[in-house]
């Protein structure tokens, strides 16, 4: 795992590059390299993985072509024989140089080869034309700029912002984070500055850009199978995409929880690899903390297991460093565990990590999935025209300027939530509504942005898959992935999620609902399967988030944040931020605050968030 960045038809000096390479090093601790060819430049932070030698470094050549990959291509060997029977040889085992010689001889269409994660640049010197690439569902980030005909492009944005890049921020990027709490799709918080999204790449001459999708799996269940047999074809799936993960030479540890995801990983892993180191981070706050449930999984399953509770202390230093790991607006409190663990397997010698993200949206396993599909059920009885009769009823009824003055159970929210899931005319933008912390008018009145309502997102065939892709789509590569990866390449460790293998992601999307969803349980084939490993009690529990007690942990803290930060002076100086209003949310907040009662807590640490961020990036950019 590396880092990279780089540009094309720009002029950087020796000085600047040096301070990419400084921004990326936390990334790849273990070497650096720097190409540059005219006003063409490329540059590389190693960690290494796989071939620990120099034959490994990078940038990499390889005739006409130079080459700089975040990422690993867990395939390689089965690749690298391909490509020698096309009569390419090899002089190391890296799979790096696999990945050059591959666009050698198959061009863009060598991704369709790989089963792996994935950020790279590859310039062609001969054609002087630029090629990004990202993996299929975006595990690894590549941020990027275009403008003027220059194009930078990085790992991270901050790495970005030192090559000067106009830092004008995005309307519609606000909005979505304070509605979601990131940042999703292509955005970021510059209007000057993309995402490049899963499975994409891009192309850059001298004429400019062209982006193309190059993998767009659809949803396409399929009932020519027994249970028995989609649970054999799962396992099979599962066994390899999970044994490819532990393709590297240095050591590799799994992140255990002990919900049903990380506890099928370590059991498939335990019993076809064996050895398994496995971490956990506990609580004090039983309402939060799992750990009793993975040290149980790991002595059954006899894993070299790992278990440390988050202090306090340290849980509030990683507070005040939360935005030295993430450098864009980020309000999910759960990257304060993910950096914990990811510093824990680092000190106990793991440089590669395995996490089970994505079980959930591929087999329906959120509980907001059952709630909001009853809500729906209910909602779809009644006509369209009565459900915006009853929305803006209720606007009529109870105007803006009543609704503020209604502090008792936070009506004032659920008010402008309930309209907008009344006037919602699709199941995704209906989804979009019943997740959002914020409505539209919510924001609009606290930011001065005239909020996107909802994204792009088309409906599928049934509500349950709407659910779940919107969630593939946005939720997981822009929240979750954005998590643990800046998480554990803080600490120089890769994180690898076995559960995405392409393969098996286009496998889930054939099976069958009811064997995803069943008596109003998700994961209902997962359970199944991970039934063949450990007995039922380690299966059949409450699901917990990986979330910490942000609210009983840190009131002092918070509380002396919000008087500080929250100040007429502070705000006034902060674009898109009304200072009336969030004085208004302050003053809602210390109301429940009296009380016991966190209503808002969550919206209160979204607009610290943006402050505290703005406060490192943009203070001197104001």
């Amino acid at each position: 795992m590396c880092g990279i960045a780089g540009f094309y038809n720009a002029e950087v000096d020796k000085v600047r590059v040096e301070k990419v390479m400084s921004s990326l090093h936390h990334r790849g601790p273990d070497g650096q390299g720097f190409y540059q060819h005219q006003d063409v430049g490329l540059i590389h932070t190693r960690l290494s993985i796989i071939e620990l030698s120099d034959l490994g470094s990078q940038p990499y050549r390889f005739e006409e072509l130079v080459l700089i990959i975040n990422g690993e291509l867990y395939n390689y060997q089965e690749v690298r024989e391909d490509l020698k029977k096309k009569g390419y040889s090899f002089q190391s085992n890296s799979d790096t140089e696999v990945l050059i010689k591959a666009f050698h001889c198959w061009r863009e269409k060598c991704v369709e080869h790989f089963i792996g994660m994935f950020a790279f640049a590859i310039y062609d010197e001969l054609k002087d034309e630029l090629y990004l690439f990202r993996d299929r569902v975006g595990v690894k980030p590549l941020y990027y700029s275009f403008l003027n005909g220059m194009l930078f492009f990085a790992s991270e944005l901050k790495a970005l912002m030192i090559f000067q890049i106009e830092r004008t921020i995005d309307p519609n990027a606000v909005s979505l984070y304070f509605r979601f709490g990131f940042i999703p799709g292509n955005l970021s918080i510059f209007e000057t500055v993309s995402k490049l999204e899963a499975g994409h790449h891009l192309v850059v001459t001298r004429q400019g850009i062209a982006k193309r999708r190059y993998w767009n799996p659809q949803a396409q269940a399929a009932n020519n199978k027994s249970e028995e047999d989609w649970l054999e074809e799962l396992e099979a799936l599962m066994v390899s995409s999970f044994r490819y993960r532990m393709v590297s030479d240095v050591p590799v540890g799994v992140f255990l929880s002990g919900g049903i995801d990380s506890s099928l990983l370590a059991s498939i892993l335990q019993k076809h690899h064996g050895g398994i180191h496995t971490f956990t981070i506990g609580f004090e706050e039983p309402d939060f903390d799992e750990s009793k449930y993975a040290a149980g999984v790991a002595r059954r399953l006899g894993t070299d297991h790992h278990q440390k509770l988050l202090p306090l202390d340290e849980a509030r230093d990683l507070l005040q460093d939360f935005y030295s790991i993430y450098d864009e607006p980020f309000a999910d409190t759960s990257g304060i565990p993910t950096a914990c663990v990811s510093l824990f397997a680092r000190k106990h010698g793991m440089k590669v990590v395995l996490s089970a993200d994505g079980g959930d949206e591929l087999f329906g396993g959120y509980t907001h999935y059952q709630q909001a599909l009853r809500l729906h059920h209910h909602m779809s009885r009644w006509p369209d025209s009565m459900l915006r009769m009853a929305a803006n009823g209720t606007r009529t009824l109870v105007p803006a300027a009543f609704r503020e003055k209604i502090y008792p159970f936070n009506m004032e929210h659920k008010l402008y939530a309930l309209e907008e899931i009344f006037r919602s005319g699709s199941v995704a933008q209906f989804f979009e509504a019943y997740i959002a912390n914020q409505a539209p008018d919510e924001i609009k009145r606290m930011t001065g942005v005239e909020a996107q309502s909802s994204l792009d997102m088309k409906d599928r065939s049934t509500p349950l898959e709407t659910m779940m892709g919107w969630d593939f789509r946005y939720y997981l590569p822009d929240d979750l992935l954005v998590k643990v990866d800046r998480a554990t390449m803080f600490y120089g460790v890769e994180c690898r999620d076995p559960f995405l293998d392409h393969r098996l992601v286009e496998f889930a999307l054939r099976i069958p609902n009811e064997l995803k969803v069943k008596e109003r349980k998700g994961k209902y084939l997962l359970r199944k399967l991970l039934g063949r490993y450990v007995p039922e009690e380690f299966i059949e529990r409450k699901k917990q988030g990986f979330s910490i007690p942000i609210f009983e942990w840190f009131k002092l803290e918070l509380d002396t944040l919000f008087e500080s930060h929250f100040t007429n002076e502070r705000l006034s100086k902060i674009p898109f931020l009304q200072a009336a209003e969030i004085r208004h949310e302050y003053k809602k907040y210390k109301y429940y605050r009296a009380r016991a009662k966190q209503y808002n807590i969550e919206k209160m640490w979204r607009i610290l968030s943006f402050v505290l961020w703005w406060e490192k990036y943009m203070r001197n950019e104001a």
